[in-house]
């Protein structure tokens, strides 16, 4: 083995994913969508190329689905085609999206890939220049839904200098994704591997570096959950324990989940100015395209015209007509309306019906704080606590929940009216 040894750790490629969580989207946003999973592989093979790296590794799920289709899998032959050209070998698991089972156009690959098989553990050897550089270990999924734990046949050979190990896998019950091929971090020690280049959770993380457990994360975010960085990993082995990673971007499109109080904006006017503002600022902080997804908050004297009904629509719509059609562009998905009424106190204070009962006996409760932390402690500390951790029980915790409960009671009381 030399001194060095440089690889792309890449998985959940999900190649011609439909992006079907995105509504009425310009035929300009749906074209980029279409093509982001594309484009974002072609990167990763871009990085492999200017790198000079020894071999690439995808952890599962290069395609979207179990019936692969012919466009993703063409595309795919032309990204292993450059880097075979390259002389850049690929190792390829399949994970739960497109299992082994799943159809196959039966194109020609190049002899670079190399996908493991589904019924065992496979083990490769990576020789350039007539040195073995590593021995890549790997199994596919055969079906879908595979409940087995896979990581228990992994075992390294005692004459490896340097050996990785692919795996689509849960570690660890990660109760965001599906539990395929659950295993432990135990189980991914007993097998002696230096680096495991783990696929399937979307996000990129380091579960553990005895021995190296690590998710690459999905090079595009797939939905506008998805948010945050997104791309393939550049791993560096010195003298087989040592590793350096470093995460490079390679998505073309980002999501963002903004909440935006619009407490200041006095019509719908200023609310489209706030939320340009935010547009702004989002693009220029992320230099691509961007899909967002707006939630209004706050107490406004915009909320009674936002309440209108088709105001949040035509609002979205004004707006996506301004910022879509530049370059980047960016994508209003949804315009949530959470907005509620301004509250004058003083009015409210001065009235005679169950609101001002309502103000009354909360303004007793905050001019008595052991009364008012009794009364939590009695009635809701379960529920409390589980909100906001111990900050219920100390003083400002404890008025701060007396004064959303006072408001929630007052926005339904007087239903959107503003007093």
């Amino acid at each position: 083995m030399r001194d060095s040894v440089t690889f792309i750790h890449t998985a959940d490629l999900h190649l011609d994913a439909p992006f079907q969580g995105i509504g009425n989207a310009s035929e300009r946003v749906g074209r980029a969508l279409a093509e982001s999973t594309y484009d974002a592989f072609r990167r990763i093979v871009d990085v492999a190329i200017a790198r000079d790296v020894d071999f690439v590794v995808i952890a599962g799920d290069a395609y979207n689905s179990r019936d692969k289709g012919l466009r993703a899998q063409l595309r795919f032959r032309e990204q292993a085609n450059r880097l075979a050209e390259a002389g850049i070998p690929v190792f390829v698991a399949h994970g739960n999206h497109d299992p082994a089972s799943g159809w196959s156009a039966g194109l020609s690959l190049p002899s670079t890939v190399r996908v493991f098989a589904s019924d065992r553990v496979e083990r490769f050897e990576v020789v350039r220049d007539g040195v073995v550089l590593a021995a890549v270990y790997g199994r596919s999924f055969g079906r879908g839904a595979e409940t087995e734990n896979l990581a228990l046949g992994f075992q390294r050979e005692a004459a490896d200098e340097l050996a990785i190990g692919v795996l689509h896998a849960n570690v660890g019950s990660n109760s965001e994704y599906d539990p395929y091929a659950p295993a432990t971090l135990d189980d991914l020690r007993a097998a002696g591997m230096d680096y495991w280049a783990l696929g399937h959770i979307h996000k990129h993380e380091v579960l553990a570096r005895d021995p190296w457990a690590v998710y690459a994360g999905s090079p595009q975010g797939l939905s506008p959950n998805e948010t945050g960085p997104h791309g393939c990993l550049v791993v560096e082995a010195v003298n087989a324990g040592a590793f350096s990673t470093e995460h490079v971007e390679t998505a073309s499109i980002a999501w963002a989940r903004v909440d935006l109080d619009v407490g200041a904006a006095g019509d719908l006017d200023a609310v489209r100015s706030l939320v340009a503002d935010a547009c702004e600022e989002l693009l220029g902080r992320e230099g691509r395209h961007v899909v967002a997804r707006f939630r209004l908050t706050g107490r406004s004297e915009s909320h009674a015209d936002l309440a209108q009904p088709g105001a949040c629509a035509d609002l979205l719509d004004h707006i996506r007509a301004e910022l879509g059609a530049g370059d980047p562009w960016l994508w209003v998905d949804r315009l949530e309306d959470r907005t509620s009424a301004v509250l004058d106190m003083g009015a409210i204070r001065a009235g005679r019906d169950f609101a001002t009962e309502v103000v009354r006996v909360a303004d007793e409760l905050a001019a008595d704080p052991a009364l008012l932390s009794e009364l939590i402690a009695e009635v809701a500390a379960p529920v409390a606590t589980a909100l906001t951790g111990d900050s219920a029980r100390d003083a400002s915790g404890a008025e701060a929940a007396l004064a959303a409960a006072r408001d929630a009671v007052l926005d339904q009381l007087l239903g959107g009216e503003v007093r």
